[in-house]
């Protein structure tokens, strides 16, 4: 069937308006800097409401699957509860208890997470197949995120955050060449670095640690506190095993507690001391005398 000559008109006038508003954008866009940036925003607005609606969707889909987990891990911890209370009232009394559940409360104030805040965050993008990943999440300047702060679920370290937004931020994930931590071995104080060097995205390798440090298979590889991103003592994986490094190092292969194929929510942290430490770290020391 041979549509009217008048529908055409109409077809060809609205693709050759098509085309001059393309130019004209593309013109604007080369000529002038603060325009360019003003599309450039919008455009990664856009794509920002794109990312979180569409996860918005996959999240409704597995809300069973996320609600038995919760429901499994509940299970676990209060199982686990439990079991300890049990085994602190049948070996040591119910007094015990009481005291040991009062200790608890007074030293809690010597961990290291007390100087920290915390920030639940949902992951509306998530990069795995690229050497420099990344994450978006849905948490900005309006709620209180600056650049610099560390990113961690309870399963282990996550990333920084390099890039802050008014309603989201740009997270370096830990699967990106450019990022590493300090972490350490079991309770030895002799930190490393510990930097995922691409490929399997649920292995990475801690580096430097030294010759006279004993390292065993499935020994807890945790964060050394050496940092202001993260405290000490977070859980991020496991050595599967070690090799001599140039004759002068240890390094350990390490398997990741974290599996960033399966991001959710996050914890954004603040350090509240993080500025004062940084600005005594960045004191000079003084000339020596000649």
């Amino acid at each position: 069937m041979r549509l009217p000559p008048l529908i055409y008109n109409s077809i060809g006038k609205f693709l050759v308006f098509a085309i001059l508003e393309t130019v004209c954008i593309l013109l604007i866009i080369n000529s002038s800097i603060v325009q360019k940036y003003r599309i450039m925003e919008g455009v990664r607005s856009f794509q920002s409401f794109f990312w979180e609606k569409s996860t918005e969707v996959k999240k409704y889909t597995s809300l069973y699957d996320s609600n038995r987990q919760l429901e499994e891990e509940n299970t676990r911890l209060l199982k686990q509860n439990l079991l300890f209370r049990n085994y602190i009232v049948r070996t040591m009394g119910e007094s015990k208890l009481e005291e040991l559940s009062g200790q608890l409360k007074e030293n809690a104030g010597d961990s290291s997470l007390t100087s920290y805040s915390f920030t639940l965050a949902k992951v509306v993008k998530n990069t795995l197949n690229s050497t420099h990943n990344y994450l978006i999440i849905d948490k900005g300047k309006r709620d209180g995120i600056t650049e610099d702060l560390g990113v961690m679920t309870p399963s282990g370290v996550v990333g920084i955050v390099r890039g802050v937004g008014e309603r989201f931020s740009y997270v370096h994930s830990f699967l990106n060449l450019r990022q590493s931590i300090s972490a350490k071995i079991g309770n030895t104080e002799s930190p490393g670095t510990l930097r995922w060097e691409g490929g399997s995205i649920y292995k990475a390798y801690l580096n430097e640690i030294p010759l006279n440090t004993e390292v065993s298979k499935g020994d807890t590889v945790y964060t050394s506190g050496n940092s202001s991103f993260f405290p000490s003592d977070i859980p991020v994986g496991k050595a599967i095993s070690f090799s001599i490094d140039n004759g002068a190092h240890k390094k350990v292969e390490v398997e990741l507690l974290q599996d960033f194929s399966n991001l959710d929510y996050v914890i954004v942290l603040r350090n509240e001391d993080k500025r004062e430490i940084d600005s005594l770290s960045a004191i000079q020391p003084p000339e020596p005398k000649k």
